[in-house]
């Protein structure tokens, strides 16, 4: 909550590195209430890029290592769109980072309509012209996967 940045940066992150351990480490993450700020972290506009980062971050390493029901508990407080509006960043660090979360969160369980509601299909259309190989080569099979009969 602080509006001081080192202090916003270096609690994105420390979250983040708690959310990389294991699902005990995530449920303390979410009943200590902290998902709830880290999405707001990314959906606001106004916050610094490095911050958004952090916040992805703290985001995947959850869906990385989270039971279902922990992912359906990110999925229920507005995780999806704003890893999805990371699918539209020009870092490929970034994006290859939403892609990462969004696979990890379609593989759980049945996704693959509110990604679509959060405009991820088209952005993973979009990527499927990228720069980078890798970051088309996930996107092709993300929407091959996932997204076949749509």
């Amino acid at each position: 909550q602080s509006t001081k940045y080192k202090i916003r940066k270096e609690a994105s992150w420390v979250i983040s590195s708690i959310t990389a351990g294991n699902s005990d480490q995530i449920q303390c993450v979410i009943e200590d209430h902290l998902i709830e700020p880290l999405i707001e972290v990314l959906l606001s506009k106004e916050e610094n890029f490095a911050i958004k980062n952090d916040a992805a971050w703290a985001i995947v390493n959850a869906t990385s290592g989270g039971t279902p029901d922990q992912i359906k508990y990110l999925v229920t407080h507005g995780c999806i769109q704003p890893l999805c509006d990371l699918l539209s960043c020009l870092n490929a660090q970034v994006v290859t980072v939403a892609l990462k979360g969004l696979e990890n969160i379609l593989k759980t369980g049945s996704y693959s309509a509110c990604v679509e509601e959060a405009g991820g299909v088209s952005k993973l259309e979009d990527l499927q012209r990228h720069d980078d190989t890798k970051i088309c080569n996930q996107a092709n099979h993300m929407l091959e996967m996932y997204f076949r009969d749509q």
